[in-house]
């Protein structure tokens, strides 16, 4: 019976330090870095400077950017511009495609990938820097005026793990 006792303690303790293990090495809770719109910072070795261009109706944009626009353009979309600036030695490439917009407490999605290729000719969603170089990208998120209204804060979501990394997105 003693021995029983013995091994239910030791896989107990075992249990225990795994657990506490886990939590606190493994699994750690990540910083949350939130940003305005306009600073500048560093995400991935690449300095990131996000403005906040405003939400577009699809007839701002066809006087914006022409007719054609209103072929990928959804009944409201927020642009932002991303500036991108390489200054290590080193080409260094950004996933565009893993950015997504939040709303408060609602996610908004992702891009919309159809008008990002038409305000962005020859920038892949996983667009490579060059060292020294710096790239400007507009980013254009659905925006849902039944849903949201005026919900505020927004957040662009650039990173969740290891740091979770937002821009606030600021009307100036």
């Amino acid at each position: 019976m003693k021995r029983i006792i013995a091994i239910i303690a030791v896989l107990a303790i075992a249990f225990t330090a795994r657990v506490i293990y886990v939590n606190a090495v493994e699994y750690r809770f990540t910083e949350k870095s939130v940003f305005e719109t306009g600073e500048t910072f560093t995400l991935y070795d690449l300095e990131l400077t996000c403005t906040y261009d405003g939400i577009y109706s699809s007839e701002e944009l066809a006087k914006i950017y022409g007719e054609e626009v209103r072929d990928y353009s959804n009944e409201s979309d927020l642009i932002l511009t991303l500036e991108i600036t390489n200054p290590t030695d080193e080409p260094q490439t950004l996933n565009l495609t893993s950015f997504c917009m939040q709303y408060a407490y609602i996610p908004g999605g992702g891009i919309n990938p159809y008008l990002f290729a038409y305000l962005n000719p020859g920038i892949g969603s996983k667009c490579t820097v060059e060292s020294g170089e710096t790239l400007t990208v507009l980013l254009p998120y659905l925006y849902d005026w039944d849903t949201l209204g005026t919900e505020k804060p927004y957040d662009l979501v650039l990173s969740l793990y290891p740091e979770n990394v937002r821009v606030r997105v600021v009307e100036k």
